[in-house]
């Protein structure tokens, strides 16, 4: 990976994370990910897998009985 993918990863992770960024920098981040497709792929993953967790954060708490099924499953093999 070239430095300056490495970079632009790096700063599009903390914007994924949360941390704010000027409208120059996102802009850049954009700019570099339209025009570098393993780039575009590797965020996209990234950004995926942070959406889907963010999804399932503060949600229902698995029942009971799943729980005891998934612990025998596991006691089992």
């Amino acid at each position: 990976m070239k430095e300056r993918c490495r970079e632009v990863l790096q700063r599009a992770y903390l914007f994924l994370d949360g941390e704010v960024l000027s409208s120059e920098e996102r802009t850049q981040i954009q700019v570099h990910l339209d025009e570098c497709a393993p780039c575009l792929e590797h965020y996209g993953l990234e950004r995926e897998l942070v959406l889907i967790t963010t999804r399932l954060r503060g949600k229902t708490e698995c029942p009971e009985q799943l729980k005891s099924k998934i612990q025998s499953l596991l006691e089992e093999a």
